[in-house]
């Protein structure tokens, strides 16, 4: 689980260097807490943290969770698509919002897939219609489904 390991950690300091901005914003701007509101560039630098945490919440699990149905490899490519769609997301918000769809729709097809992979793993294994090679019942964690 690496590979996983390490898209995780990316996704978290990609997070981290988000909410980072906020703060720098807060301080150029001097938008005192707990104010929402003041710059507009601030308040693009918040919806970007804040977005990429609402995202995080669904990603980190449909990540570890597909693992058991697609391997640590793929399953961490298309978190790493995950990760790039955020950052197109975040530079094209804070240059102009309108613009910001295209690394939304990445951030969203990769976890569309994630969590599709994760489904098709746990109905493939209460159906039997998997191989069990890597079926859900194989995780130690999952042994309620096996």
């Amino acid at each position: 689980m690496k590979y996983t390991v390490l898209v995780t950690i990316i996704s978290l300091v990609v997070t981290l260097v988000f909410g980072a901005r906020v703060g720098m914003m807060r301080a150029k701007f001097n938008i005192e807490a707990p104010s929402l509101t003041g710059s507009s560039e601030f308040e693009r630098a918040f919806r970007i943290h804040m977005n990429t945490v609402e995202q995080l919440v669904l990603f980190i699990p449909v990540l570890w969770l597909s693992t058991s149905v697609l391997g640590d490899l793929l399953a961490a490519g298309i978190g790493s698509v995950w990760v790039v769609g955020r950052v197109i997301y975040a530079d094209a918000y804070l240059r102009n919002p309108a613009s910001r769809r295209p690394g939304m729709i990445i951030t969203l097809m990769s976890t569309g897939l994630l969590m599709l992979a994760t489904l098709w793993g746990i109905f493939s294994d209460v159906l039997g219609l998997g191989n069990g090679s890597m079926s859900f019942s194989s995780v130690y964690f999952w042994g309620v489904w096996g």
